[in-house]
């Protein structure tokens, strides 16, 4: 039968894939991962957009005639002509991946397997939306590095993230189901 897991034990149990664990403790623990991962993602992504917005205004202050300042009333915008990849830290950007889908797989993985376990899937479903968005972040930068844009490789990209968002949500939906009433293959693992 299901088990109910409190709230701050899943942290003790991150590596914890055996059993099964009903909806009921799942969904706050959830809740709460996505907090914590957007409040971390935020303090990795805001000085990087303030880094880079400093080089942008420095940039533009330097090289007037090819950039172009517009401010007023609520609004802040720097347009510039070419391709800065200096304004961009490669560094920050993988910083940033690293902690918001890196710190997801690291605070769901134990939780969603046996949730998964619950509804009599086995845990591997987890991994369905993992190689797209994979997939996709490898090469999204590919898509903007060319000056030419590659229409093939835009479009697998494309393709790529659709298929994402719909084997998340397929996911979620699992997730969010309900438990199997009758014990499962996966009592037997507690």
């Amino acid at each position: 039968m299901p088990a109910t897991v409190k709230l701050f034990e899943h942290f003790t149990r991150l590596f914890d894939f055996k059993g099964r664990e009903d909806r009921a403790s799942f969904w706050p623990y959830a809740a709460l991962v996505f907090v914590i991962v957007m409040v971390v993602g935020m303090i990795v992504l805001v000085p990087m957009m303030a880094h880079s917005m400093e080089a942008m205004q420095q940039y533009a202050a330097e090289h007037p005639d090819q950039a172009t300042v517009t401010s007023g009333p609520g609004q802040y915008s720097i347009s510039v002509q070419g391709n800065h990849p200096e304004f961009f830290d490669d560094r920050s950007m993988v910083l940033y991946l690293i902690a918001s889908f890196g710190l997801s797989i690291f605070l769901y993985s134990g939780a969603v397997v046996r949730r998964l376990h619950d509804r009599g899937k086995s845990g591997w479903w987890g991994l369905m939306p993992l190689p797209f968005i994979i997939y996709s972040t490898i090469m999204i930068p590919r898509v903007f590095a060319s000056p030419a844009v590659n229409i093939n490789l835009f479009f697998s990209v494309f393709f790529s993230n659709m298929v994402y968002i719909i084997t998340l949500i397929w996911l979620i939906v699992w997730l969010a189901g309900p438990s199997e009433p009758a014990p499962n293959r996966y009592d037997a693992e507690r």
